[in-house]
């Protein structure tokens, strides 16, 4: 009997346990999508700024941060950065020159995905770049952005991108 009653109690507890863990692992989907977005256009906004202590804030600043891209423009085709403190470096020299590329451009994101857990989201859609301007077409990438929370804030832990080739002009 003993055994019977302290199996019951065992089992209501550990019932009680996976109840309270899945009430902590739900996420606000629509307020943790908004602060996401919020860290993506900050991110945007002040590289196009060159404000370096803005845009460096958006990041996860460590050595598990990653960053892979192609694009035709780079002589390379493909850059990488592992480690936080290599794009930091990089970003850093780029601002300080002015070479920040298409400066004052407009992102426009469509075929957005978003899995929230709530400590890791991952982020992925299509990128539209237009001159703010002249409204020209600059190009178009498929993006990813995996994001942790470190202090209940979202940084960027991994940025990812691949620009589509440039179509060759009809002649």
């Amino acid at each position: 009997m003993k055994i019977a009653t302290f199996l019951a109690a065992t089992c209501i507890l550990l019932t009680a346990c996976q109840q309270k863990a899945s009430e902590k692992r739900t996420v606000d989907f629509e307020k943790e999508k908004a602060a996401i977005q919020a860290v993506i256009a900050k991110e945007t906004e002040s590289y196009y700024k060159q404000n370096f202590e803005a845009w460096k804030s958006t990041y996860l600043q460590t050595a598990a941060f990653r960053k892979f891209g192609y694009w035709e423009g780079y002589t390379d085709k493909i850059v990488s950065n592992i480690g936080f403190e290599s794009l930091a470096t990089e970003k850093k020299k780029q601002f300080n020159n002015n070479e920040t590329l298409w400066q004052g451009s407009v992102e426009e994101r469509t075929n957005e995905n978003f899995r929230i857990s709530p400590e890791m989201a991952w982020y992925t859609f299509e990128q539209n770049s237009y001159d703010i301007k002249t409204r020209k077409f600059l190009g178009k990438s498929l993006e990813t952005r995996i994001l942790e929370k470190e202090n209940g804030v979202w940084k960027i832990a991994y940025l990812g991108f691949h620009y589509y080739p440039e179509k060759a002009e009809s002649k």
